[in-house]
């Protein structure tokens, strides 16, 4: 069975579907590296809200982090993320959820094959 498209978990929002418009509808077009990426940014930006009442999530902001740690990331896909800033919480939580769906059956095809 398919995975339903990510506007079927997120709707209303602009900012994803730019992403979806470019990287495909399950962001399938996106590289396993664009996708764990994208999932370690949004991930760090939610946990920034949950730990910090006080702080202003900000993909934005992780992004700056990331690269200043040696990660690389193309420039439409860090345009496409910074503009996740204008989604809400609930938009970014079900965005990773259903990103972190679409990814995990690749991750386990790769865990399996490593250890044949």
């Amino acid at each position: 069975m398919l995975n339903p498209l990510i506007n079927q978990y997120v709707s209303d929002s602009p900012a994803i579907a730019k992403l979806t418009a470019k990287y495909g509808d399950r962001l399938n077009l996106m590289t396993l590296y664009e996708r764990l990426l994208t999932i370690m940014l949004l991930s760090s930006t939610l946990s920034d809200g949950m730990l910090d009442a006080n702080v202003e999530p900000s993909i934005e902001r992780q992004i700056e982090t990331y690269t200043n740690g040696g990660y690389t990331i193309n420039a439409e896909l860090r345009n496409g993320l910074v503009a996740l800033d204008d989604c809400d919480e609930r938009q970014v939580t079900a965005l990773l959820v259903a990103l972190i769906g679409y990814v995990s059956a690749h991750l386990a095809h790769l865990a399996l094959s490593a250890a044949q």
